[in-house]
């Protein structure tokens, strides 16, 4: 008994040191025509690097970095800037409510996604830091014809991590 308690205790700990790295969250746009702005200062008069797009089979397009008054930094592939918030819709995979979670345990932990033309191919989607929890709702890739992943489902599309840049922490027996 008090050997599991340490065991708990260790991986609380763990678990407690990397939430403060974040929790993947991915974005997507919310306005009526499908997209929203991302510029490269948070102001509407900064120049327009990209658009976010709206969920596409039930995937958002970016990533969350920091929000920070009416502005969210994101994201889109190797590109980072910032969008309106009103604009923008949140997706995560992190309850708090599971037994395990899906951690980060590379620098730049690299995300992919579903290419359409090749279902053997993913395309890459974003990175996040070593620490990020990923999820604690995800799937072994081994089990769904997706070996050497961990995958992120949505309604349609998926994200899948490399599973040499993760690792399942488990919480509660």
């Amino acid at each position: 008994m008090k050997k599991r308690l340490i065991m708990m205790f260790a991986a609380l700990m763990m678990c407690g040191a990397m939430w403060a790295q974040g929790v993947l969250t991915v974005v997507y746009a919310t306005s009526d025509d499908g997209f929203v702005n991302m510029r490269d200062k948070p102001t509407t008069k900064a120049r327009v690097i990209e658009k976010l797009w709206m969920l596409d089979h039930g995937l958002g397009h970016g990533i969350l970095r920091e929000e920070k008054g009416k502005w969210t930094r994101v994201t889109i592939g190797d590109k980072e800037g910032w969008c309106l918030s009103k604009y923008v819709g949140k997706q995560t995979w992190y309850s708090g409510t599971r037994d395990a979670v899906l951690i980060a345990t590379c620098d730049d932990t690299k995300l992919f996604r579903d290419n359409q033309r090749d279902a053997d191919v993913y395309d890459y989607f974003g990175s996040v830091k070593k620490g990020t929890i990923l999820a604690d709702d995800f799937k072994d890739g081994d089990e769904i014809n997706a070996p050497g992943y961990y995958v992120l489902v949505t309604g349609h599309d998926f994200l899948f991590i490399p599973k040499v840049c993760a690792e399942v922490i488990t919480i509660r027996e």
